[in-house]
Protein backbone atom coordinates (compact mmCIF):
# COMPACT_ATOMS: atom_id res chain seq x y z
CA UNK A 1 0.00 0.00 0.00
CA UNK A 2 1.24 3.81 -0.50
CA UNK A 3 1.60 6.32 1.67
CA UNK A 4 1.65 9.65 1.28
CA UNK A 5 3.70 11.87 2.62
CA UNK A 6 4.19 13.06 5.81
CA UNK A 7 5.13 15.51 7.45
CA UNK A 8 8.80 16.21 9.45
CA UNK A 9 8.50 15.47 13.19
CA UNK A 10 10.57 18.46 13.93
CA UNK A 11 10.27 21.27 10.78
CA UNK A 12 6.87 21.12 9.83
CA UNK A 13 6.27 24.54 12.09
CA UNK A 14 2.36 24.47 12.21
CA UNK A 15 2.95 28.23 11.91
CA UNK A 16 5.18 28.28 9.21
CA UNK A 17 4.36 29.96 5.63
CA UNK A 18 5.50 27.57 2.65
CA UNK A 19 5.11 23.82 2.38
CA UNK A 20 7.96 21.96 1.00
CA UNK A 21 7.80 18.29 -0.29
CA UNK A 22 11.72 16.49 -0.09
CA UNK A 23 11.73 12.69 -1.20
CA UNK A 24 8.14 11.84 0.89
CA UNK A 25 8.53 14.57 3.84
CA UNK A 26 6.48 17.37 4.22
CA UNK A 27 8.47 20.28 5.69
CA UNK A 28 6.18 23.78 6.90
CA UNK A 29 8.94 26.62 6.84
CA UNK A 30 8.91 30.31 7.77
CA UNK A 31 10.03 31.84 4.59
CA UNK A 32 10.24 35.50 6.12
CA UNK A 33 12.94 34.05 7.90
CA UNK A 34 15.16 31.49 5.56
CA UNK A 35 14.74 33.97 2.44
CA UNK A 36 16.71 36.72 3.11
CA UNK A 37 19.92 34.88 3.81
CA UNK A 38 19.38 32.81 0.18
CA UNK A 39 19.82 34.36 -3.51
CA UNK A 40 17.49 31.48 -4.73
CA UNK A 41 14.94 31.93 -2.52
CA UNK A 42 14.57 34.95 -2.57
CA UNK A 43 14.19 34.70 -6.72
CA UNK A 44 12.25 31.86 -6.33
CA UNK A 45 9.49 33.72 -4.72
CA UNK A 46 9.20 37.05 -6.48
CA UNK A 47 8.05 33.92 -9.58
CA UNK A 48 4.30 33.20 -10.17
CA UNK A 49 3.91 30.35 -7.72
CA UNK A 50 0.56 29.32 -8.99
CA UNK A 51 -0.45 25.34 -9.66
CA UNK A 52 -0.63 24.39 -12.97
CA UNK A 53 -4.18 23.12 -14.12
CA UNK A 54 -5.65 24.63 -10.94
CA UNK A 55 -7.44 27.74 -9.62
CA UNK A 56 -4.97 30.29 -10.08
CA UNK A 57 -5.60 31.95 -6.75
CA UNK A 58 -3.91 28.75 -5.34
CA UNK A 59 -0.11 28.90 -5.07
CA UNK A 60 2.39 25.96 -4.34
CA UNK A 61 3.68 25.56 -0.99
CA UNK A 62 0.04 26.72 0.51
CA UNK A 63 -1.33 23.10 0.58
CA UNK A 64 -0.25 19.40 1.83
CA UNK A 65 -2.13 19.20 -1.11
CA UNK A 66 -0.06 21.33 -3.78
CA UNK A 67 3.52 21.48 -2.05
CA UNK A 68 6.96 22.82 -3.59
CA UNK A 69 8.33 19.65 -5.03
CA UNK A 70 11.93 19.72 -4.71
CA UNK A 71 14.66 17.33 -5.50
CA UNK A 72 18.62 16.82 -6.05
CA UNK A 73 20.87 18.49 -4.67
CA UNK A 74 18.14 18.17 -1.74
CA UNK A 75 17.30 15.08 0.54
CA UNK A 76 15.93 14.75 3.94
CA UNK A 77 19.06 14.47 5.82
CA UNK A 78 20.89 17.25 3.94
CA UNK A 79 17.89 19.53 4.22
CA UNK A 80 17.55 18.31 8.57
CA UNK A 81 21.10 19.33 8.63
CA UNK A 82 20.93 23.56 6.88
CA UNK A 83 17.79 23.71 9.47
CA UNK A 84 19.39 22.47 12.33
CA UNK A 85 22.11 24.79 12.11
CA UNK A 86 20.03 27.58 10.88
CA UNK A 87 17.69 27.19 13.72
CA UNK A 88 20.27 26.49 16.36
CA UNK A 89 18.19 22.96 17.33
CA UNK A 90 18.98 21.60 20.91
CA UNK A 91 22.96 22.40 20.77
CA UNK A 92 23.57 19.55 17.66
CA UNK A 93 27.10 19.13 17.12
CA UNK A 94 27.44 18.72 13.43
CA UNK A 95 29.87 16.28 12.35
CA UNK A 96 31.77 16.05 9.05
CA UNK A 97 29.18 14.61 6.96
CA UNK A 98 26.77 17.23 8.12
CA UNK A 99 29.00 20.35 7.39
CA UNK A 100 29.45 18.76 4.05
CA UNK A 101 25.64 18.70 3.42
CA UNK A 102 24.98 22.23 4.88
CA UNK A 103 28.07 22.98 2.35
CA UNK A 104 26.33 21.41 -0.57
CA UNK A 105 23.52 22.82 0.16
CA UNK A 106 25.18 26.38 0.62
CA UNK A 107 26.51 26.58 -2.54
CA UNK A 108 23.19 25.69 -4.64
CA UNK A 109 21.29 28.30 -2.50
CA UNK A 110 23.99 30.88 -2.62
CA UNK A 111 23.46 31.43 1.32
CA UNK A 112 27.17 32.84 1.77
CA UNK A 113 26.34 32.64 5.65
CA UNK A 114 25.96 28.94 5.78
CA UNK A 115 29.57 28.26 3.32
CA UNK A 116 31.08 30.31 5.38
CA UNK A 117 30.05 28.57 8.29
CA UNK A 118 30.29 25.41 6.82
CA UNK A 119 33.92 26.39 5.25
CA UNK A 120 35.57 27.27 8.92
CA UNK A 121 33.84 24.57 10.44
CA UNK A 122 35.50 21.95 8.49
CA UNK A 123 38.96 23.49 8.45
CA UNK A 124 39.32 23.37 11.76
CA UNK A 125 37.61 19.54 11.98
CA UNK A 126 41.41 18.34 11.48
CA UNK A 127 40.39 17.04 7.28
CA UNK A 128 43.10 14.74 5.43
CA UNK A 129 44.83 16.85 3.09
CA UNK A 130 43.14 14.37 0.51
CA UNK A 131 39.63 15.26 1.96
CA UNK A 132 40.53 18.91 2.14
CA UNK A 133 41.17 19.14 -1.85
CA UNK A 134 38.37 17.14 -2.87
CA UNK A 135 36.09 19.35 -1.08
CA UNK A 136 37.37 22.32 -2.82
CA UNK A 137 36.96 20.96 -6.22
CA UNK A 138 33.41 19.97 -5.28
CA UNK A 139 32.61 23.00 -3.88
CA UNK A 140 35.06 25.90 -5.01
CA UNK A 141 36.41 26.80 -2.26
CA UNK A 142 39.77 27.60 -3.97
CA UNK A 143 41.73 29.32 -1.27
CA UNK A 144 42.05 25.37 0.17
CA UNK A 145 43.26 23.60 -3.40
CA UNK A 146 47.28 24.71 -3.63
CA UNK A 147 48.09 23.67 0.53
CA UNK A 148 46.00 20.84 0.31
CA UNK A 149 47.85 19.98 -2.93
CA UNK A 150 51.08 21.05 -1.03
CA UNK A 151 50.77 18.48 1.89
CA UNK A 152 49.98 15.71 -0.96
CA UNK A 153 53.22 16.13 -2.31
CA UNK A 154 54.91 16.28 0.71
CA UNK A 155 53.06 12.45 1.62
CA UNK A 156 54.89 9.36 1.50
CA UNK A 157 53.08 7.68 -1.80
CA UNK A 158 52.81 4.48 0.26
CA UNK A 159 50.73 5.90 2.78
CA UNK A 160 47.82 6.55 1.15
CA UNK A 161 44.82 4.14 1.43
CA UNK A 162 41.96 3.52 -0.54
CA UNK A 163 39.63 6.00 1.50
CA UNK A 164 42.29 8.56 -0.05
CA UNK A 165 41.48 7.18 -3.96
CA UNK A 166 38.01 6.93 -2.97
CA UNK A 167 37.98 11.11 -2.64
CA UNK A 168 39.84 11.82 -5.03
CA UNK A 169 39.13 9.54 -7.89
CA UNK A 170 41.38 7.81 -10.29
CA UNK A 171 42.30 10.76 -12.63
CA UNK A 172 43.56 13.02 -9.59
CA UNK A 173 45.58 10.31 -7.49
CA UNK A 174 47.13 9.72 -10.72
CA UNK A 175 47.80 13.27 -11.46
CA UNK A 176 49.20 13.40 -7.69
CA UNK A 177 51.41 10.29 -8.43
CA UNK A 178 52.84 11.34 -11.40
CA UNK A 179 53.81 14.72 -9.58
CA UNK A 180 55.13 13.27 -7.24
CA UNK A 181 57.03 10.84 -9.28
CA UNK A 182 58.63 13.87 -11.34
CA UNK A 183 59.45 15.80 -7.82
CA UNK A 184 61.49 12.75 -6.98
CA UNK A 185 63.42 12.58 -10.51
CA UNK A 186 64.46 16.32 -10.22
CA UNK A 187 65.93 16.02 -7.27
CA UNK A 188 67.90 12.78 -8.33
CA UNK A 189 69.09 14.60 -11.12
CA UNK A 190 69.92 17.61 -9.08
CA UNK A 191 71.61 15.93 -6.25
CA UNK A 192 73.52 13.59 -8.49
CA UNK A 193 75.24 16.76 -10.38
CA UNK A 194 76.94 18.77 -8.29
CA UNK A 195 76.91 22.65 -8.32
CA UNK A 196 79.83 23.97 -10.25
CA UNK A 197 81.78 26.60 -8.28
CA UNK A 198 81.57 29.79 -9.96
CA UNK A 199 83.19 32.28 -7.05
CA UNK A 200 86.74 31.14 -5.20
CA UNK A 201 87.55 32.14 -2.28
CA UNK A 202 90.64 33.74 -2.83
CA UNK A 203 92.82 31.11 -1.23
CA UNK A 204 91.04 28.94 -3.71
CA UNK A 205 92.23 30.92 -6.80
CA UNK A 206 95.14 29.15 -7.43
CA UNK A 207 93.27 25.43 -6.24
CA UNK A 208 90.47 25.64 -7.94
CA UNK A 209 90.48 22.18 -8.92
CA UNK A 210 91.35 21.35 -4.81
CA UNK A 211 88.07 23.67 -4.21
CA UNK A 212 85.78 22.10 -6.39
CA UNK A 213 86.80 18.82 -4.82
CA UNK A 214 86.48 19.67 -1.51
CA UNK A 215 83.11 21.04 -2.70
CA UNK A 216 82.00 17.93 -4.55
CA UNK A 217 82.97 15.76 -1.24
CA UNK A 218 80.94 17.78 0.94
CA UNK A 219 78.19 18.08 -1.55
CA UNK A 220 77.99 14.15 -1.16
CA UNK A 221 78.69 13.80 2.47
CA UNK A 222 76.04 16.67 3.46
CA UNK A 223 74.12 18.84 1.31
CA UNK A 224 73.00 16.34 -1.38
CA UNK A 225 71.46 13.68 1.02
CA UNK A 226 69.93 16.53 3.30
CA UNK A 227 68.42 17.61 -0.56
CA UNK A 228 67.01 14.04 -0.98
CA UNK A 229 65.89 13.25 2.48
CA UNK A 230 64.95 17.42 4.33
CA UNK A 231 62.59 15.45 6.82
CA UNK A 232 65.74 13.70 7.75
Amino acid sequence: MHLGPTHHERFYWRDGSTIFLVDNTLYKLHMSLLEPHSIVLRDMFTMPATASGSDESVREGDSDERPIKIGAPFTVRKLDNLLIWFHRVDSTVLDVSALTDILELALFLQWDTARHFAIQALKDSGLTASHRLSLAISYRISDWIEPAFKDLMDTPPQTFTTEDSMLLGQHIMMLIMMTQAAIRHHRLLVAYNPLKLRHHDVACVKQSPTCQCNWETAWWDGLAHHYLHPDF
